[in-house]
């Protein structure tokens, strides 16, 4: 059994030396919504780290990348749109505690719930 809180790491999710960044505000993410986006090497440093926003499996791609790579609360509001991470929510493939972290905080995303090919918290 996890004992746990939702902002402490939980053993074995690969996160317990990570700090989980979580927006203070979902309406202050205005992220670029079409287009290519490139992310910044301290982002995604893989080979792809271009995007295109009008694909919708690559802009969730995009949000999954900087939800789990973001330092500093800047990087969630350069690339991350609030109302499209509400939508985004229960299908984006996130470890627990970052989706623990998030719905602690923003009561929409715990509404938004999870879809059926994600693993509940």
């Amino acid at each position: 059994m996890n004992t746990a809180g939702p902002d402490e790491p939980i053993p074995g999710t690969g996160y317990a030396l990570r700090t989980v960044i979580v927006a203070e505000d979902l309406d202050v993410l205005r992220g670029p919504l079409a287009g290519r986006a490139q992310l910044p090497l301290w982002l995604d440093a893989s080979a792809r780290r271009t995007y295109d926003l009008t694909d919708p499996h690559e802009r969730a791609l995009l949000y999954e990348v900087v939800l789990l790579e973001a330092g500093r609360p800047q990087d969630l509001s350069d690339w991350l749109d609030g109302e499209e991470l509400v939508r985004l929510w229960p299908d984006l493939y996130l470890p627990r505690v970052v989706r623990a972290a998030w719905q602690a905080k923003h009561r929409r995303l715990e509404q938004a719930g999870t879809g059926p090919n994600v693993p509940p918290l």
